[in-house]
């Protein structure tokens, strides 16, 4: 099963960029492609001597849909896991999710999030036994709340939360997806927010695929004092 990484990155997010690198070269199971979307960025802003690094930029700065479809397009992996540059990668990602699609061969999609503090910090992982790998079927969108006033933005829907069977909410936008999952439904490319929780819940609308979640490993973040 061949894995493609696709990182999505943003112009004023671009100096984050070498972090997200040195994560995924950090994996305990390495992918078996590394694709970087920058987007809104001129091509000599965003460069690697790493001839295993894919970059495309593109100097027209796209919504974080559209990114992803466009990172989908040129992945050639089996499953394509997306992931946005200003978001920490656990060094067990790639291992867990190869784990997971290859031995649960209903996995079409997964999505895994993590919780965190703000400020300044360092994410503190733990070790996860690839015996006992925690992953819950998703079967609830979770329930309609009223969306804050946004005079400007017309575009985030009410809620795009799902639910894990044991309660928790699935909020954070780290998606693995089969290719052929991908292929049909992709993202809403309209959208500058909620993008993933979309494309979930498109996955529950859907009679054909079904969608997983697994926490991942993060623990929590520490203050980093030396910044």
């Amino acid at each position: 099963m061949k894995i493609s990484f696709c990182v999505i990155c943003w112009r004023n997010d671009v100096k984050l960029l070498p972090k997200r690198i040195s994560d995924i070269y950090g994996q305990t199971v390495q992918p078996d492609e590394i694709l970087i979307v920058a987007s809104g960025v001129p091509d000599d802003v965003v460069q690697s001597d790493n001839p295993d690094i894919k970059i495309y930029p593109f100097r027209d700065r796209m919504l974080p849909g559209a990114a992803r479809n466009k990172g989908g397009e040129l992945a050639t992996g089996d499953v394509i896991v997306f992931c946005d540059v200003d978001d920490p990668i656990s060094p067990q990602k790639c291992e867990i999710i190869k784990e997971i699609f290859t031995t649960n061969t209903e996995v079409d999609a997964l999505v895994h999030s993590y919780s965190f503090m703000k400020g300044y910090e360092t994410p503190v992982w733990s070790t996860i036994d690839m015996e006992n790998i925690e992953v819950e079927k998703v079967t609830e969108k979770s329930p309609p709340r009223t969306p804050a006033v946004h005079p400007h933005k017309v575009d985030v829907l009410p809620n795009t939360n799902v639910l894990a069977p044991s309660g928790g909410r699935v909020h954070h936008g780290h998606m693995s997806c089969k290719r052929e999952i991908f292929n049909e439904l992709q993202y809403y490319e309209w959208m500058s927010l909620g993008e993933d929780g979309t494309f979930c819940r498109s996955i529950l609308d859907s009679p054909n695929y079904d969608l997983y979640y697994t926490p991942l490993v993060l623990i929590k973040y520490t203050i980093d004092q030396h910044r």
